[in-house]
């Protein structure tokens, strides 16, 4: 495992009640259910229950859709960012 720096945009920043934090995780579905352990129910269901396409991950400011999903490896001193769905209009 590595420890990596987690920030929250929108409705992540108000389940986590944080703007940013650190964890240790080996790839994204790792640290997503750290991240569920801490933070509780209201997280899991963000991230759990509504699926990969329900939020966007960035590490290091790449969208994990390019690359293996939630699968993603992450190394030491990444930059994971949370986002909600992304809706336009």
């Amino acid at each position: 495992m590595v420890r990596v720096k987690v920030r929250f945009f929108a409705t992540f920043r108000e389940v986590s009640g944080s703007s940013e934090t650190s964890a240790d995780a080996s790839d994204v579905a790792g640290l997503l259910d750290a991240l569920s352990s801490r933070f509780g129910e209201p997280f899991r269901l963000m991230v759990r229950d509504r699926g990969e396409d329900s939020f966007v991950v960035l590490v290091n400011g790449r969208n994990i859709r390019q690359s293996r999903g939630l699968r993603t490896d992450l190394a030491e001193g990444d930059e994971v960012s949370l986002f909600p769905p992304i809706s336009g209009g």
